[in-house]
């Protein structure tokens, strides 16, 4: 019964999740949303639904994900986290063909549903970065870097705070 409902499930949940993800993070961060009755959130729901694909809102009252009315198109988007779990399932299946590990076929399957769920709804995924969202999806940043950067900030602010007179070496004024 689980396998039969993760198999129905997989396509329809990787491509709403990956369409709404951004839209839901920029929602939830408002007291107007939260406020709203379940009748306002299904509005919202079919505004991200139907605004990301054709740029029309059905409910012009409430949340409208694309304003200029074009339809959100992001090739990019394609790749991302539920295409990636996809291949690893299909990656399983194909290897447990060979070495006859458990229900490699129905991961497979399942693997096949989230990649095309989850490349559709990235296709449709809000491209740039709402809210401060970084998606893996286009980049990737270096934690090294990242790291070093901060060190070097955090030094030369540190180094704006003391008080350095150089002809007695190293004493503060």
């Amino acid at each position: 019964m689980a396998r039969s409902w993760a198999n129905k499930l997989a396509s329809p949940v990787a491509f709403w999740s990956q369409l709404s993800e951004k839209d839901y993070q920029v929602l939830n961060a408002t007291p107007e949303y939260r406020a709203l009755d379940y009748l306002g959130k299904l509005k919202v729901a079919s505004n991200i639904l139907t605004g990301s694909l054709t740029g029309k809102v059905l409910f012009s009252d409430q949340y409208n994900p694309s304003p200029n009315g074009q339809p959100r198109i992001n090739p990019s988007g394609i790749i991302n986290k539920w295409t990636g779990i996809g291949v690893a399932g299909k990656i399983y299946s194909l290897v447990g063909k060979q070495m006859g590990l458990p229900e490699q076929a129905t991961i497979g399957r399942i693997g096949t549903k989230l990649i095309y769920g989850g490349a559709v709804g990235g296709f449709f995924d809000p491209p740039g970065n709402p809210g401060g969202y970084i998606s893996t999806a286009s980049s990737s940043p270096n934690v090294m870097v990242q790291n070093r950067a901060t060190t070097m900030r955090r030094n030369v602010q540190f180094q704006r705070n003391l008080s350095y007179d150089p002809s007695t070496v190293s004493a503060l004024r």
